[in-house]
């Protein structure tokens, strides 16, 4: 079996995972109601302006852990929780293959799952913007954010994101898919965290610009993926499943 065949079969399993589906449902209804009551706030009394703040500020930390957390874990996970990984791989499955095909699958899936669950603020939120006769100004805002200089961080922001599910993935491996990968992320987290803490520091003590400081920021993520790939990688080849 290829790298593309084992891809289309994460993809589709997934499509058929119910429970999360309809757990990213409803955080969907609940994103559009929460931006249908911050577009007419001032339509609303004091205590349920109050109310959808509150409810807005949950939301928010909702979608964050669903999406940075618990569904890309899950995703992970899932094969050895089912104990699928095992019999794949003694079909004849590569584990280099399946470990690859599996992290592309999942950062497709999470990123999918990111836009359906935001677009509809992200783009109530430019419309009424725009709506109330702000486009020029948004439309400079875009242009900044477009600008040669922020080349760097989008690109460390990509590379970030992508650092943290293959951090992820390795707890997963390591553990086997057990609920205490999450844990073993969250240190592997606060490691890199304290290690790349100090050439952040020493770059910021000379004159070098804010640009050169991203890509330093850059160079390290894209260490971090090939540190953690590299030790999910090899413990998923000599893993006895």
């Amino acid at each position: 079996m290829n790298a593309r065949l084992i891809f289309k079969m994460e993809l589709f399993k997934y499509l058929r995972d119910k429970f999360y589906l309809i757990a990213a449902l409803v955080l969907l209804i609940l994103n559009i109601l929460t931006t249908v009551l911050f577009v007419n706030f001032e339509h609303l009394s004091s205590g349920l302006l109050g109310t959808a703040i509150l409810l807005g500020i949950i939301l928010l930390f909702n979608n964050m852990i669903f999406l940075g957390i618990i569904y890309p874990f899950h995703l992970l996970a899932i094969d050895y929780k089912n104990r699928v990984l095992a019999l794949m791989v003694a079909s004849g499955v590569n584990r280099s293959k399946l470990f690859f095909s599996k992290i592309g699958a999942t950062i497709l899936a999470t990123v999918v799952m990111s836009i359906i669950l935001t677009i509809v603020p992200i783009g109530t939120i430019f419309f009424e913007v725009g709506a109330n006769g702000g486009w020029d100004e948004l439309f400079q805002n875009i242009g900044v954010i477009m600008a040669p200089e922020m080349v760097p961080l989008s690109i460390y922001s990509v590379l970030g994101y992508i650092a943290g599910l293959v951090m992820l993935m390795t707890a997963v491996i390591l553990l086997k898919g057990k609920t205490l990968s999450i844990l073993l992320y969250f240190g592997f987290s606060f490691i890199v965290s304290m290690v790349v803490a100090g050439p952040l520091m020493s770059s910021s003590t000379f004159d070098s610009g804010a640009t050169a400081s991203s890509w330093i920021n850059v160079g390290i993520e894209a260490v971090v993926i090939l540190v953690f790939g590299f030790i999910a990688l090899q413990s998923i080849r000599h893993q006895n499943l």
